[in-house]
């Protein structure tokens, strides 16, 4: 298996720098000058302590500018100095690797800057402690902002089942404490948040969740605004309310939210119902409908711990199989490369002597006096391999003997034959198999890391539960996040049962999840039926194809085919059998049937295509192979990735110019070490992917450039290179003519 470099044609995309600076100046401008309890919150100087150099300027700059437009840039000088401190540890060394090391670095600078601020501003007694106070806050905060982006960097996401679930609670509340002392005209940011947060805690996690999320926004919201904050001691019990009341319609939650938020207003205190207060809770509850109630599970582990801990002795062994079969294969390649190979020239040169010569009188004249002519006119009957009798050398000329010689090698060939013939076979034999111990090697490491894959337990029991609400049974459902963070939400029934009803279904739960779902191809496998619907990704994808049969034939040689692979995304199919005509179609139509069948039951696409190659060598004793054309897409980061074993050139038209890919491998069926060309593209919106059958001649190829530059229309295109795709080969279709093409859009 040969794999070529990729060519990627890379989107420009924002680099690291720049999003580490945007975060950190907005973080300085919004953070800076609020407050916890009676102290200043200590996070924009523990964000910048934990983003680089240039984030750390950055928080810099934007909390000067917050302090200069509030006016309170003498007030907040010893924190100013603290995050010139912090910006030239970072400019000067790299971020402690530990969070204690963080924390120190962190309370010692705010610790220093306040004494020298005193010393210089000859401020009281009173004053160094509130400093002091104020950097061990700032410490503290620099601690658990530490874990939060070590996790972040690390997995994408926080685990509540570890300490860093601790560090999120405590960022939390000092987040909502800053975000309270924002108060719009009778209203709060900060409670507003809080509310939203409650109701999708509570919708997602259920009783705790509503509970522990209520009790912990209401904290910060206390602790940044007392007045404002007050009131929402009553989410922690509308949290529990809530979580009994998950499994509803999400407007029937905010109905019943709201109004028992309003009655235990008026019950504990008429002060606390104000229009404020009302305002706040009805804009939380307005965000958490528009809110999506499954978007915690992006950031957020829950169960994923317990699974881990379970699937890694599975996962490891799995590896182990995939080393020791590697490990086999590599061994069978030396050892066959040692073994001495099978070389009978000189043995048959002895025995012919001693059998025909022995006895001979001219035997001393002939090997002794004429030893090096007599040697070369063995040496050529050696050579002679046909069925038919060697021909006489000039050297034997003379041999009185040498009707005997030539049936004696005669047969010696027949032999040799035979061990050469048997030798290839060997060797085919040896390579096919070394191919499918790879591909099985490949599979291994591959189901190995699928292990990991995040499912969601409370998902799965939520859509299962709706489903049978609904009168629609089935043996389970499983939701699962992919590698791009996507839900996708299997339905596994007995038989058909469901057939028809995927696009209530898909409703229904695009309805309780609050997103947009699609439907994906069903998977069937004997009495079992895998339903699948998936989150929109980013990008969507227009496809059309055309073909048109050779003109001796009524039948097309060729086949497309498209299909989702297990994580939603489409993989666009294009085969060419032998010839034309019904053999041909039949070869093609394997072909993409079985890369379908292999990717959609969870093979990769090189492993697919090695199993494939040795099962097409070994199902006929005739010559049969068919070419194989995969462009496998991946909608969530706009990519690209082209399988090309035998296949014609493919046409890309990307960001206006358009390139070609071409690979000289050889089609499935034809080699026992199949050979896969592969390429990664990146691609833009609105790029055109153009993959043809060798029906269209490479002289096609300038005109269909110029066509892709003109038109983005995919239907008129594939129609007009099929209407004269025979003007380019000499006026007649002698071979089938297939084109598909694709063009990835914004979802």
């Amino acid at each position: 298996m040969r794999n070529t470099n990729p060519q990627l044609l890379r989107t420009p995309r924002v680099p690291y720098a720049a999003f580490e600076s945007g975060g950190g100046f907005l973080a300085g401008l919004l953070l800076a000058g609020t407050q916890v309890g009676a102290m200043t919150s200590p996070l924009p100087i523990a964000i910048a302590a934990n983003l680089g150099s240039v984030g750390a300027v950055a928080v810099f700059l934007g909390s000067l500018i917050s302090y200069v437009i509030s006016g309170t840039i003498t007030d907040n000088l010893p924190l100013l100095f603290a995050l010139v401190m912090v910006a030239c540890l970072r400019i000067l060394h790299r971020p402690p690797k530990t969070a204690h090391a963080m924390a120190w670095s962190t309370g010692l600078c705010v610790f220093f800057s306040g004494i020298a601020v005193s010393l210089y501003l000859r401020s009281s007694g009173a004053q160094v402690i509130g400093y002091t106070m104020t950097a061990a806050l700032t410490g503290c905060a620099s601690y658990f902002t530490c874990a939060i982006f070590h996790s972040l960097r690390k997995t994408g996401k926080i685990s509540l089942r570890s300490t860093d679930g601790c560090a999120a609670a405590v960022v939390l509340i000092l987040l909502i404490a800053a975000l309270s002392c924002y108060s719009i005209p009778a209203m709060n940011a900060g409670c507003i948040f809080s509310t939203a947060l409650t109701l999708i805690g509570a919708r997602k996690f259920r009783c705790a969740g509503g509970v522990i999320c209520g009790a912990l926004t209401a904290c910060g919201a206390i602790l940044g605004d007392p007045a404002a904050g007050m009131p929402l001691l009553i989410l922690p019990i509308g949290g529990l309310l809530v979580g009994y009341l998950a499994a509803q319609n999400r407007y029937l939650i905010v109905a019943v939210f709201f109004l028992f938020s309003m009655m235990a207003l008026i019950t504990f205190s008429m002060d606390l119902f104000t229009l404020s207060t009302v305002l706040d809770l009805l804009l939380g509850s307005v965000a958490f409908v528009f809110l999506d109630a499954a978007c915690l599970d992006k950031w957020l582990l829950t169960d994923i711990s317990d699974k881990s801990d379970a699937t890694a002795p599975l996962s490891a062994q799995l590896r182990h199989m995939a080393s020791a079969i590697r490990t086999v294969r590599e061994d069978v390649d030396a050892i066959s490369a040692l073994l001495p190979q099978n070389d009978d020239t000189h043995h048959m040169t002895r025995e012919a002597c001693e059998r025909v010569c022995g006895s001979c009188r001219h035997k001393l004249r002939c090997w002794e006096s004429d030893y090096e002519r007599t040697l070369s006119g063995f040496h050529k009957m050696e050579m002679h391999l046909a069925a038919t009798l060697p021909p006489i050398p000039e050297e034997l000329s003379d041999c009185i003997r040498i009707e005997r010689l030539r049936k004696l090698f005669s047969s010696y060939g027949i032999q040799r034959r035979k061990s050469k013939f048997l030798a290839s076979r060997v060797a085919e034999s040896r390579t096919v198999l070394l191919e499918q111990l790879s591909a099985a090697e490949e599979l291994l490491s591959m189901v190995s890391g699928d292990l990991h894959i995040r499912y969601s337990n409370e998902l799965s029991e939520s859509v299962q539960r709706r489903l049978m609400r609904y009168g629609y049974d089935c043996e389970s459902a499983s939701v699962y996040y992919t590698n791009a963070d996507r839900m996708m939400i299997e339905i596994i029934c007995q038989e058909r049962s469901l057939d028809g009803c995927m696009p209530t279904i898909r409703h229904i739960l695009s309805e309780a999840l609050n997103l947009t779902l699609e439907e994906l191809d069903s998977l069937y496998s004997e009495n079992e039926v895998r339903y699948r619907l998936c989150q929109r990704p980013k990008f969507r994808l227009e496809h059309y194809c055309g073909a048109l049969h050779a003109q001796q034939e009524t039948i097309s040689g060729d086949t497309s085919l498209i299909f989702t692979d297990n994580a939603g995304n489409p993989c666009l199919v294009l085969s060419d059998g032998m010839g034309t005509g019904k053999t041909a179609a039949i070869e093609s139509r394997m072909t993409t049937e079985m890369f379908r069948k292999f990717v959609c039951g969870g093979v990769g696409g090189t492993a697919a295509i090695r199993m494939m190659n040795g099962l097409l060598l070994t199902k006929s004793p005739q010559e049969t192979f068919a070419t194989l054309d995969v462009a496998q897409f991946d909608l969530d980061a706009g990519t690209l990735t082209m399988l090309k074993s035998g296949a014609a050139a493919t046409l890309i038209r990307h960001d206006g110019k358009v390139s070609r890919i071409s690979a000289q491998t050889f089609p499935l069926g034809l080699e026992p070490e199949g050979e896969t060309a592969i390429r990664q593209v990146a691609l833009y919106p609105n790029d055109i992917i153009l993959m043809l059958s060798d029906g269209v001649s490479e002289d096609a190829y300038p005109w269909i450039r110029q066509l892709l530059e003109q038109g983005s229309d995919l239907e008129q295109i594939v129609t007009e290179i099929c209407e004269k795709a025979a003007i380019f080969s000499g006026g007649t279709r002698r071979d089938d003519v297939t084109v598909c093409a694709a063009k990835i859009l914004p979802a």
